[in-house]
């Protein structure tokens, strides 16, 4: 299994500070998750300004759509104006049977006013 596409896209500019953060498979996935209660970069979904050594707290579990090929965060607070976002998603990803996804990380992309 491997990530088809991200949004906000890898390089885009002038992404709103209020958008959720969201990345497609190519098939159905299992076992998405991210870190909710605090600033620490766990689970498998993550998104960070300082190269992860921080991650953004995201308010809830990944909700997933597109027949669990879709999972969408939405991060606590807003994002920082003029920031640069990466986002990662980790090897303990699984398809529905089991097999983990390759490591996916993003270049990032860069904030302005919503």
């Amino acid at each position: 299994p491997s990530v088809s596409s991200i949004s906000p896209t890898d390089n885009q500019s002038g992404v709103s500070i209020s958008d959720n953060i969201s990345v497609t498979f190519y098939e159905a996935m299992d076992n998405v998750t991210t870190n909710t209660d605090n600033s620490t970069c766990y689970g498998s979904f993550v998104l960070s300004s300082d190269n992860f050594s921080n991650c953004l707290q995201m308010s809830s579990s990944p909700t997933s759509s597109n027949s669990n090929k879709t999972f969408t965060v939405d991060p606590s607070d807003n994002l920082s104006l003029y920031t640069t976002y990466k986002i990662r998603v980790t090897t303990g990803v699984k398809d529905t049977a089991g097999n983990l996804c390759s490591q996916y990380g993003t270049s990032g992309f860069t904030t302005a006013f919503p």
